[in-house]
């Protein structure tokens, strides 16, 4: 009784609480609850950390809150990320796990972030390069909370979480796309990043489902295939369809072992899509692109000469200041390229951003990160056992591969899928390591 009595003003004064909060706000309370209802699963079990950040950010232009610090746009998988790492410090302290699990790309990407500072202050671009330091350290702080998750912890249910949430946002494109006009976008709100998040994790995702034995996921891997080279046709992106067709070839070796599978998505993707994609569109734009470069067109391509105006402007601010780069952050500013609607444009490429804006120090350590990701790619293939191990990072190296390409032509610097993959590679590779040595 006495007991009771104790907990009965403290439960009393919980229930007002939240009784007038329901009455003043009742669609934030109740988001607030599920939320906090959430993190203490996450909490639980972090694993679903990841499931978490993907979501947030394939859906991150979906999640914009209109809400800015310091100039730092507050998106959903800006918050879920955050918000990740608040519950993993508490899973930490609950459970005394390990909190940091090293990798030697972590080490490349801080010597990034490092070099990112010191270049700020020698340069005096504080004012625009603190975008650059501070993505630089989330991107590394992400790739090592996935990493650090993962390592240990079994990776077919998230694969089959990604899977399926990733082909629902397949399925509400090509919906989307059928009843409005131009590009799709997806989830990106931007052709070419939308493709390029297809292009990276359709091989990924593959490489994880196509040993899956249960029924759905085999539907799952199946719809991906047929959908995703569908995706890419609608977003009309020309260097997302030249990269798709240079890494079909890896993406039909996933499936040597089920070629009735393969068989199937192809007879359904030769019948059906002349019904979904504008295909004449899609071919004009690569006949003028040709066209331009052959220098024969009636017509201007005014993203192809934009792209070769940026390329010229940043090799020549990369001539200029080739030791440490105009700065980080500083390319467009130093070039003083200017599109249509008259603001200034960042080069789209993302070692041509690095050469610009941080010189050839800035290369060097790029380099090393780049060399780091490749070798630990290429020890995971070589050591990997056959079977499911080696199709995860048959997959990986594809998407990975893809995304490189992608970046030649886009700035993809701040990516955040790109290091979400990565850090889920590591744990990847990690794991079939640990198989091999068994």
């Amino acid at each position: 009784m006495t007991t009771t009595r104790r907990l009965g003003l403290p439960l009393a004064a919980l229930g007002a609480v939240f009784g007038l909060a329901i009455s003043q706000q009742p669609l934030l309370t109740l988001l607030g609850i599920l939320s906090i209802l959430i993190g203490l699963v996450c909490i639980a079990r972090p694993y679903l950390l990841i499931s978490l950040m993907f979501s947030g950010i394939l859906f991150d232009r979906l999640g914009e809150t209109g809400v800015s610090f310091d100039a730092f746009p507050i998106t959903a998988s800006k918050l879920t990320v955050l918000a990740s790492i608040a519950a993993w410090g508490v899973h930490v302290l609950l459970s005394r796990t390990r909190p940091l699990l090293w990798h030697p790309v972590l080490t490349a990407m801080s010597a990034m972030v490092l070099v990112t500072a010191v270049q700020l202050v020698l340069t005096d671009t504080l004012s625009v390069g603190k975008f650059n330091l501070a993505a630089g350290g989330m991107m590394t702080i992400l790739v090592a909370l996935t990493y650090t998750i993962l390592a240990s912890r079994p990776l077919q249910p998230l694969y089959r979480y990604m899977g399926a949430l990733f082909l629902g946002a397949l399925v509400l494109t090509v919906v989307a796309t059928r009843t409005a006009t131009g590009r799709s976008s997806g989830t990106m709100g931007d052709p070419n990043e939308w493709a390029t998040i297809v292009l990276l994790l359709t091989p990924i995702l593959l490489g994880g489902l196509v040993d899956d034995t249960r029924p759905v996921y085999r539907l799952v891997r199946m719809a991906l295939l047929l959908l995703a080279p569908l995706v890419i046709l609608m977003s009309m992106s020309r260097t997302a369809l030249a990269v798709g067709l240079l890494i079909t070839p890896a993406c039909v070796l996933l499936f040597r072992e089920r070629r009735r599978e393969l068989g199937t998505c192809l007879a359904a993707a030769l019948a059906g899509t002349p019904l979904v994609v504008d295909l004449e569109q899609m071919l004009f734009r690569v006949r003028q692109l040709i066209v331009n470069l052959k220098g024969g067109a009636v017509i201007e391509d005014v993203s192809l000469t934009e792209r070769r105006l940026l390329l010229e402007q940043g090799l020549q601010v990369f001539r200029d200041h080739w030791l440490l780069g105009a700065g980080p952050g500083n390319g467009p500013m130093a070039s003083g390229y200017t599109s249509l609607t008259g603001r200034l444009r960042p080069v789209h490429n993302s070692y041509l951003e690095v050469a610009s804006e941080q010189g050839i120090i800035g290369l060097l350590f790029m380099s090393m990160f780049l060399g780091a990701v490749a070798w630990t790619m290429y020890t995971g293939l070589r050591r990997s056992p056959r079977g499911a191990h080696q199709n995860r990072i048959i997959g990986l190296v594809t998407g990975m591969a893809a995304l490189a390409l992608m970046a030649s032509t886009l700035g993809l610097l701040t990516f955040a899928m790109a290091y979400l993959m990565l850090g889920f590679g590591l744990a990847v590779v990690h794991h079939a390591e640990v198989r091999a040595d068994a």
